[in-house]
This record gives structure tokens, C-alpha cells and sequence, in this order.
């Protein structure tokens, strides 16, 4: 199996992000054959409209099965806020999401630290307050110790992979908690000589991938720590996956295989550091397919709605976490929590 596919499954998902993050190698769950012979003029309006046709009557949207699944929905709910500021139709299907996640999250939070922040990742980005969206406080859920089967497990980091660590942080930071510099530590003692960081923490030589990289970048950049000196060696490796066309490999390989869901994690990471997302998102758009759903490869002629959800946020031009504020009226109820713009 693709390694992408093991990472985006470790978390339920998307994207993605996401997470990132929580996260990260989609199976076709609603897939169908293009039907006409043009990409969509908006590819953000094109491919929110798609998914907003995916939600389930509960709220959720598919998983691989086909059935509603808790985590693929906290990615949906990322990405529809992130669409949210120039397409409002997706404002009631965050509603809606997010309703099936406070009834439905609780279980998925407590598999492990990177799905309680992604579930708390989802509830900041539908303007809910973490600390009591499913019954239990996300925050002390996703700093609980993993209970791994992982045979090397990395020291001093949250969940058991590096892109778990990095979903927690993206949710401290989303959440106006500060991360602590003890989180830093492990990042610095695994990123491989090649600037980039694998999944598993291995530092050897070809083991770094781009959804990793991509993660840590933006969580670094979301905890206030966007001039470390860990950022500008992650960016040259992220460039080492690029295809000709613009796309990035999950990593290394002679020829490179860009996917939709490794670019689309890269053009988020390039956004956060300010650098240029311009080859990326154009590379996504090419992957549009006429109904305004996203393929998961450019040889592949079936939609895919994890690449569809976890490229929505780039298209958008936003990096993760995505941060909704509380709407005025709901500030008072404590059912939703103040957060800095």
C-alpha cells in the first residue's frame, strides 16, 4: 500500500491536514467517471459545491467504507471553513458537520492524541470551544500518553508520530494555548540531513516524506515559531518533490509520483512560510476534474474525496489551523471560544 494511504488511514481522514493534520492514500469513497471535457473556471467554488453534495443526512461525510466516518468529517469541517469566507453555502453544511461531530467525536477522540486534535482542530474551526465539544476536554485528551504498538516510539512527542506531534501543536496554537519549547526539542533531533522528517521519526537516509514535512512546517509556523532555523532546510527538501508539472511526490523516487493530497499539504506548508504556493495550486487545478471533485493522481479518471477535502484548504490560500471566530451570540454560552483573528 502507498505509504500515504498507512498515514492518512493512522488518522481517520483527510488532508491534509489535515492536517494536516491528524494527519494524512485516500480510497476512492464516492468515486464516479468525469462526464464532460472541461476543468471548472473556479476550482475553490468547484470543488466546495462537490463536497457539499457528499454530506450524509446526519451531518458527517463518507470514509473509506463508504459509511459516515467521524474522521474524514473533522477534515471536511476544515475545509469548508476555509471556503467559508468566499463561498457562504458551505456555512450551514459546517453546522451540520460539526453537529455530528459533538454527538459522534468522542469515541474517535480517545483512539489517540492526534485524533482528539483533529477532532479539536474541527471544533475551533466550526467556532466551538475544545474543552467541552464532545464531553470530555480535547485538550487534556490529545496530551494524554499514546497507548502505541509502535516498535521505536519517538521521546517527548504527543501520539505516536511526527504528524500527530504536529497536529497537537497546530491545535495548542489554534486553541491561544502556547506551545511549550519542550515540544521543539523532538522536531530538532528528528529532521534528517536532507531537511525533511518521516512519519516515524527515522532520520535515515530517503525516509522523509512531504506530508510530514509539510505538517511540522505548519505547526512550527502556527506556534510562533515560523523564524526557527528548522524551517528553511524543510523547505529546500519539500523541493527535492517537485515533479516537473508542479506537483509533489510523497517522497523520494526516480521518476517522482506527485498525488493531489502530498501537493496539496505542500502548497499549505509553502503558504505558512510565505513562500510561493503559485506551481502548486496550479498543479492542483490541472487535477480538477469537470464536476469539481479532485483525482487523486493525474493518470486517474475517478473522483476521490479525501484529495478533493484536503486540497480545498489550499485553494483557498489557507494554511493550517484553520481559526473561525465565535459568533457573537454564542460567545456568552460557552459553547464556542474567543480566538485571536
Amino acid at each position: 500500500m502507498h505509504p500515504l494511504r498507512n498515514l492518512r488511514a493512522a488518522f481517520g481522514a483527510l488532508l491534509l491536514v489535515a492536517l494536516v493534520s491528524l494527519s494524512l492514500l485516500p480510497g476512492a469513497a464516492t468515486a464516479r467517471q468525469a462526464t464532460r471535457a472541461a476543468a471548472p473556471a473556479d476550482p475553490l467554488a468547484a470543488a466546495t459545491t462537490w463536497l457539499l453534495a457528499q454530506q450524509d443526512a446526519s451531518g458527517g461525510f463518507p470514509g473509506y467504507t463508504g459509511d459516515v466516518d467521524a474522521g474524514v468529517t473533522t477534515d471536511a469541517v476544515m475545509a469548508l471553513a476555509a471556503a467559508a469566507e468566499t463561498e457562504p453555502e458551505a456555512t450551514a453544511a459546517i453546522e451540520k458537520a460539526v453537529a455530528y461531530l459533538a454527538g459522534n467525536g468522542e469515541a474517535y477522540a480517545q483512539t489517540g492524541p492526534g485524533q482528539a486534535a483533529k477532532l479539536a482542530l474541527a471544533a475551533v474551526a466550526g467556532g466551538r470551544n475544545p474543552r467541552s465539544f464532545v464531553g470530555i476536554d480535547l485538550f487534556t485528551a490529545m496530551q494524554n500518553p499514546p497507548t502505541t504498538t509502535v516498535e521505536n516510539p519517538i521521546a517527548g512527542i504527543w501520539g505516536d508520530s511526527l504528524y500527530a506531534h504536529a497536529l497537537v501543536m497546530m491545535a495548542f496554537a489554534a486553541m491561544g494555548e502556547q506551545v511549550p519549547d519542550s515540544a521543539i526539542a523532538p522536531l530538532r533531533e528528528t529532521q534528517g540531513a536532507d531537511g525533511g522528517w518521516a512519519f516515524d521519526g527515522s532520520t535515515e537516509a530517503g525516509a522523509a516524506d512531504s506530508n510530514t514535512t509539510a505538517m511540522v512546517i505548519q505547526a512550527l509556523v502556527a506556534a510562533g515559531y515560523g523564524d526557527s532555523d528548522l524551517i528553511p532546510p524543510a523547505l529546500a527538501f519539500l523541493e527535492t518533490l517537485r515533479t516537473p508539472e508542479g506537483g509533489y511526490a510523497y517522497g523520494p523516487g526516480d521518476p517522482l509520483t506527485a498525488d493531489t493530497n502530498s501537493t496539496a499539504l505542500v502548497a499549505q506548508a509553502l503558504i505558512a512560510a510565505n513562500a510561493d504556493p503559485s506551481g502548486a495550486l496550479a498543479a492542483l487545478a490541472a487535477d480538477q476534474l469537470p464536476d469539481g471533485s479532485l483525482r487523486y493522481m493525474s493518470g486517474d479518471t475517478e473522483t476521490n474525496l479525501l484529495s478533493t477535502v484536503q486540497a480545498i484548504p489550499a485553494l483557498a490560500g489557507r494554511a493550517l489551523p484553520v481559526v473561525t471566530g465565535c459568533p457573537a451570540d454564542a460567545e456568552a454560552s460557552g459553547n464556542c471560544v474567543p480566538l485571536a483573528a
